[in-house]
């Protein structure tokens, strides 16, 4: 007999972790409408370098039923030049714009992202029997990890602007964004009226744009501000009046790729779920569990396409349960509201005003023996307008020990007030807005799609329905391993399938359906059923295991190869433990 578990090389198994990105652009609706009068964020796609990256944002809305009012955070992945940042975004009225923080994104996405692990188990009666020595192993492994505010100079209101039609209802200056919120009778115009004012625009974009302004919709139109760079774009928040929030994706379909990720959160005080496009379950068998489902992506597309049945207009639902599960951890400090540098003639007057001691008081900072590190992203744009470091000198030399280069301080870069004013609208607002919303909506709703342009024919949009049951983001299914030949795997709805005697997760026959079920979700009760696929991927399921043998070793003892090549000698006596890592996506 063994001494100690042995690992026949058929099941020792590369493991690798999954960084699953599904950001997408998107798009929203800022008033409560008609599904077919949905309003959406558009990024232009021009011969130039596309400002916005179609495969770079997620977006979170926070719906207030109590006050009607919905607010929605958009992270933006911006890959260009800062002087060609534009975008435009249709909206049924003006909103309060605000910037949001960067920090919720990342808690959430690591918070909620879907794992799915095995947990291993003997299922050989020959190790069981006490009198040959042998007993049951187990052992289970399920890790990895994911990879508010205020305006500064607003104006709202009517504008005298008379523009070729275009009038200006609102500017506002946001953290590094410049807003006007524009309204117009003619796309053409429109566009006419972007394009002299620097907002890049796509040829294609007048007759979709049209489409919005025939239904009253007006455009907020988006650029970096005063010479802000890349490095300082954060998330941009609109808050409105409505209770209906939409992800419209008519516009966006003009620079979208085929297959494009996309993921909406909702903070409220119940589950959210689509109210005109499906939801669909994902047939588990069709996932990876061995290599912790690396094919996931492909299994939402197909999913989402739902075998002809949904169009491609369909979301899955990867996570619905209590938003205690997303961290508070680096949202907010009440340090960062305390710093006040108005009144301060230099950064580096006095030990007590130097601006970089005061930064490392409130945790945003360290600086030392010539390296910086920088805790929150907004710090270090905001730190290096107003306190640039000297030609010729290192930043991380200059930032460690001020006093050592005070002769070579920029004084007119310096201004304490606006430093101050810098830090409360684009660190410490925001943070606090998070945090408040973590604490003020108990429910969060994570859904996720992947659709394709010629497949944006509708704006999706989601209403709050209390009936609906919890969904886990941790999926785990049972290996139970064999005397001899292959593993058995119980997945969490029950379903039985027999791998590859190599251990590798079974080719299921063509017909495998990829969905579960196709759902359409009411107001309130629980989902209707519109197709389901259970007695085909039994009959699948069936046809795939009747390939492969499975000895549980009910008969006598004893030791002899793996049949169909496999690889290695399972004993009597012989106990494997194997352990694979649940995969996690972003």
């Amino acid at each position: 007999m063994l001494d100690s578990p042995v690992l026949p090389d058929t099941y020792k198994f590369l493991l690798r972790a999954l960084a699953l990105t599904t950001s997408a652009a998107l798009t929203l609706t800022l008033a409560p409408r008609a599904a077919e009068a949905c309003g959406g964020m558009f990024c232009d796609n021009t011969p130039m370098p596309m400002p916005v990256d179609q495969t770079g944002e997620n977006i979170l809305f926070a719906l207030d039923s109590t006050e009607n009012t919905v607010e929605a955070h958009i992270q933006i992945q911006y890959v260009g030049d800062a002087e060609k940042f534009s975008w435009i975004i249709p909206v049924t009225a003006v909103p309060e714009f605000s910037v949001g923080s960067e920090q919720l994104f990342t808690n959430m996405l690591a918070a909620t992202v879907p794992s799915y692990s095995l947990t291993f188990q003997s299922d050989c009666a020959e190790m069981d029997r006490g009198g040959f020595g042998c007993s049951a192993a187990e052992d289970s492994f399920a890790g990895g990890t994911d990879s508010g505010g205020g305006t500064d100079g607003g104006y709202y209101g009517d504008d005298d602007d008379d523009d070729g039609g275009v009038q200006v209802l609102a500017r506002d200056i946001v953290g590094p964004y410049f807003v006007e919120v524009l309204q117009s009778g003619d796309a053409n115009e429109l566009y006419d009226w972007l394009i002299a004012n620097d907002y890049a625009q796509d040829d294609d974009a007048p007759p979709i744009v049209q489409e919005y302004l025939d239904e009253g919709h007006y455009f907020a139109a988006v650029k970096l501000f005063n010479g802000a760079e890349v490095d300082e774009i954060q998330p941009l928040v609109m808050k409105y009046s409505g209770d209906e929030p939409c992800v419209p994706l008519r516009l966006t379909r003009i620079a979208a790729v085929d297959d494009m990720p996309i993921r909406v959160f909702f903070l409220a005080g119940r589950r959210a779920a689509p109210t005109n496009y499906k939801h669909v379950l994902v047939n588990p068998a069709r996932i990876d569990w061995v290599n912790s489902a690396d094919n996931y992506d492909e299994v939402v597309t197909m999913a989402a396409d739902g075998e002809g049945t949904t169009e491609g207009l369909a979301f899955v639902t990867e996570y619905a349960g209590p938003s205690a599960l997303v961290s508070s951890s680096g949202l907010y400090d009440d340090r960062w509201s305390q710093l006040d540098f108005a009144g301060v003639e230099n950064p580096i007057l006095t030990p007590s005003y130097n601006v970089i001691d005061a930064l490392e008081g409130a945790g945003l900072v360290l600086c030392d023996f010539g390296q910086c590190d920088f805790y929150h992203p907004m710090i270090a744009p905001i730190l290096r307008q107003y306190v640039p470091t000297p030609a010729g000198v290192a930043e991380g030399d200059y930032y460690s020990d001020m006093s050592d280069f005070e002769a070579l301080v920029d004084l007119e870069a310096w201004d304490g007030a606006a430093f101050s004013d810098e830090i409360q609208q684009r660190i410490a607002a925001p943070g606090k807005n998070a945090e408040d919303l973590l604490k003020r909506w108990p429910y969060l709703t994570r859904m996720f799609t992947h659709i394709s342009p010629h497949e944006m024919i509708e704006d999706p949009i989601f209403h709050l329905n209390g009936d609906l049951p919890e969904v886990s983001n941790t999926n785990q299914a049972t290996a139970f391993l064999p005397c001899r030949g292959s593993t058995r795997v119980v997945l969490p709805n029950g379903d039985e399938i027999l791998l590859n005697e190599d251990g590798t997760w079974p080719e299921l026959p063509d017909e495998m359906p990829w969905v579960d079920a196709v759902q359409s979700v009411p107001m309130s009760g629980a989902p209707q059923v519109e197709q389901d696929f259970r007695a085909v991927i039994s009959e699948k399921l069936e046809e795939s295991n009747e390939r492969f043998d499975y000895d549980d070793g009910r008969g006598a003892c004893a030791v002899r190869p793996i049949s169909r090549g496999a690889q290695g000698l399972l004993a009597c006596g012989v106990i494997m433990l194997i352990g694979l890592r649940g995969r996690r996506r972003r």
